[in-house]
Parts: structure tokens; C-alpha cells; sequence
């Protein structure tokens, strides 16, 4: 119900509102010595398990203990960690020397380095309720609760052979694989003993799935979603509804939720879509578009088309209200070609869209496009390339990284991901 409100009604609000250039000046937020670039962690089910944070480091920051708790805590990892697991990476001597005791939840990992002096780091760690990850190359399976390895850093068998042996010494210790780039590599990992993936490929085409995920409701949803642009006739968006029951009852139980107050049950498609309005029913059916027949690997690209919907409206200048609707919409639309294995070409015949939307989608063209680039770059943790293009679009480095942690930290709560 949560999440319900907070869709129709406002998303997170910018941390800091990016200016234009006629606005009153505004000092900007004091730059950050560090930046974190959070990269999921897929599970077998091709959910998002938890996060794997990578650091940017400006200056001498990189080694400073002081600098890593405070990018911890601007980024609320406890309370991330309460509820899903965080890989935070550890250099040499930081953990002695500043207390990491405020930025630990339930599931933070600490990443140690191969030149961490391991054994009063580790016995302190786990006396915080943190646990330990290690890579394989230096990994000691009686210490390390998660170990992590580079899928391309060695020759599949022997990576297997290794993977095996651990499992057998240790039984219930985590792997992680990184460097994993396609949902294909993703399956091959877990064949071979990985209980997680990162990479990137998260909001990638899945090219073994190519035409299986575009399903009736799926389709009948892009025709709606169609008649709602084109200003259809009632009569003609209900009887478009009524061909699949699987929406009739989702339209249904949204309109008799306890989000509009009725004091009486809506039984009547038409009477439902007068209620929601055509507004609130083209959010709603662009959700429902993940969430129809919906599998972990659906769940993953929902939670990543909020991100970008709230980020991408969050660096809307001066409060333009048709901006940050389009902007909305293009990051929320953006991962259909993942969701559905269809070409995005295709998907964009079947419904209409402002055109600065469609150029966005289609063509990477348009007013919109540059800030859907940046939310890639974000999630692909390619931080310097992310901060050169914020720069371009006038967006300061912490603007821009507040921002999408807000965006993210909304996706996934209100997902309870």
C-alpha cells in the first residue's frame, strides 16, 4: 500500500535540486572525498540478492578510514544491511583505524585485502556483527564467510575444480562471481557453484530467452497503454481490458483498495477506469507490465526501471512538471526490451509516446537521453565516465550520487528488495 501511495502520488524528492543557469545561485553540497557505485548481486532465482559497493576515490581519499564510514553512512548502508547483503570493500589498515561500528546491519560483508592484518580484523569484524569475504586468490576457507573470484581471470575448469573443493571444505560459504556480463554467464556460474553474479547485466537483453516473455497480458497492457494516449473511448479501453481476466482483477483490486477511500465495492471495468483515472492508470499499467506473470528476473528490471524513473526525474531543472513526467516515463520504459526480448523498435510500434520519449528509447536522441546514459553508467558502477557526463549536464558529483542512493534506496524498500 506503501509503495501504491507513493507511486500515484510523489517519488523521492532531489536532495539537492539541480539548478539552471537563470536561478538564483545555490551553494552546491560540499564534494564528497569518496563516491560509492552499488552493483547487484543476482541470485539463482535472478533476483537481486544484495549489493556489491565499488569506490571512487578523489585525491589521497582512497586509504582514508574516516572518508570510507562517512560515505557509508551518507549512503545509510546499516539500514540497507539490515535487510540485504553488502559487500564493502576493506583496504589495508582501515578497519583499525576509524570505528565502522555506526555503518554495520545484519548482512554487511567486508571485502578484507590481501594485505589487511587478517586476524585481529577478522575476530573484530564478527564481534560487530559483520561478516568476511575474501578472493579466491587469497582466500582461506576457514576465515572467509563469501568468497569472490573473476569469472574471466582463469580457465573455466580449473575455476571449476576450485569451486568444488571449497564447497566440499565448507559447505554453507557464499560465491560470488564478478565481471559477469550477460545473463548467459550468469547461468554458467551458477553451474559451476556460484551462489551470485555481478556485472552490470542486469537490465541486458537475455538472448536464450528471445521472444517467451512477451505473454498475452503483456501484450494486452501495450494496447491500453496505447488507447490511453490516443484518448480512446471508455468503451473501448474497457473492452480492450476484459480480453484477458489476469488484468480485469488486478484493475479491480486496485480500484477497491483502501488507496481511494471508497465505501463501496467497483465491480464495473469502465466504473474502474473512470475511478483511477487515465493518469494514474498509465503508471499503474506500466508497473503491471512487470509485473504480470512475474519471476525473479522480472522483479530484478522492475527494481532497476524505478531507479532510473525516480533518478532521471530527481535532475529535472526548476520543477518542470512535463519534463520529469517524460523523464519518468523514459527511465521506467527503458528496460521493456530486457522484460519483454523484444526489440525496442517493436515495442514502441504497438504504444504511443511523446516524441522526446521515443527518442530517448529508440535513437538515444533527444533532451532526455544524456541523463538515461548516466543512470547506465551508474549502474554499470562507471563512476569517472558518470562524472564527466554529470559535469556536462551542470550536475555536481554529489547531486548526482545522492540522488540516484535516494532512487535506489526507494526501488528497493518499496519492493522490499
Amino acid at each position: 500500500m506503501n509503495f501504491l501511495r507513493r507511486l500515484f502520488g510523489r517519488r523521492p524528492a532531489t536532495p539537492q535540486p539541480v539548478a539552471s543557469a537563470s536561478a538564483p545561485a545555490v551553494a552546491p553540497p560540499p564534494a564528497p572525498r569518496l563516491l560509492l557505485a552499488w552493483q547487484e548481486m543476482i541470485d539463482s532465482s535472478s533476483r537481486i540478492a544484495g549489493y556489491r559497493l565499488q569506490i571512487k576515490s578523489f585525491g589521497d581519499a582512497g586509504s582514508d578510514a574516516t572518508a570510507l564510514v562517512d560515505a557509508l553512512q551518507r549512503e545509510d548502508a546499516r539500514a540497507f544491511a539490515e535487510r540485504r547483503l553488502l559487500l564493502v570493500p576493506l583496504a589495508a589498515g582501515q578497519w583499525q583505524a576509524a570505528d565502522f561500528t555506526p555503518v554495520i546491519g545484519a548482512r554487511s560483508c567486508f571485502l578484507l585485502a590481501a594485505d589487511v592484518d587478517r586476524e585481529p580484523a577478522v575476530a573484530a569484524i564478527r564481534a560487530a556483527g559483520g561478516s568476511i569475504g575474501l578472493c579466491l586468490e587469497d582466500a582461506d576457507a576457514a576465515t572467509a564467510d563469501l568468497v569472490y573470484f573473476d569469472l574471466h581471470a582463469q580457465p573455466l575448469a580449473e575455476l571449476e575444480q576450485r569451486l568444488q573443493a571449497l564447497r566440499r571444505q565448507r559447505p554453507g560459504l557464499q560465491l560470488l562471481a564478478e565481471g559477469v556480463g550477460s545473463w548467459a554467464e550468469h547461468r554458467l556460474c551458477l553451474r559451476i557453484g556460484a551462489d551470485f553474479s555481478c556485472g552490470g547485466f542486469a537490465a541486458s537483453r537475455d538472448q536464450e530467452a528471445a521472444g517467451k516473455r512477451a505473454g498475452a497480458s503483456r501484450l494486452a497492457v501495450l494496447a491500453l497503454l496505447d488507447q490511453l494516449r490516443a484518448d480512446a473511448d471508455l468503451k473501448e479501453i474497457a473492452a480492450t481490458a476484459t480480453r484477458d481476466p489476469a488484468l480485469v482483477v488486478r484493475l479491480l483490486e486496485m480500484a477497491n483498495s483502501p488507496l481511494y477511500g471508497l465505501s463501496r465495492q467497483v465491480a464495473g471495468i469502465e466504473e474502474a477506469v473512470t475511478l483511477l483515472g487515465r493518469d494514474a492508470l498509465y503508471r499503474w499499467l506500466s508497473i503491471a507490465l512487470f509485473s504480470l506473470d512475474a519471476d525473479g528476473h522480472d522483479q530484478t528490471l522492475l527494481v532497476v526501471a524505478l531507479c532510473r524513473a525516480a533518478l532521471l526525474e530527481a535532475l529535472v531543472r526548476d520543477g518542470d512538471r512535463r519534463a520529469a513526467d517524460e523523464r519518468f516515463l523514459v527511465g521506467l520504459l527503458s528496460p521493456l526490451d530486457a522484460l519483454l526480448e523484444m526489440p525496442m523498435a517493436e515495442i514502441l510500434a504497438r504504444i504511443r509516446l511523446p516524441a522526446n520519449v521515443a527518442d530517448a528509447l529508440l535513437d538515444n536522441a533527444g533532451p532526455h537521453a544524456r541523463y538515461l546514459q548516466l543512470a547506465r553508467l551508474l549502474e554499470r558502477c562507471r563512476l569517472d565516465q558518470a562524472v564527466i557526463l554529470a559535469g556536462a549536464l551542470e550536475i555536481a558529483p554529489a547531486t548526482l550520487i545522492d540522488s540516484y542512493r535516494q532512487a535506489l534506496a526507494w526501488a528497493c524498500a518499496e519492493l522490499d528488495v
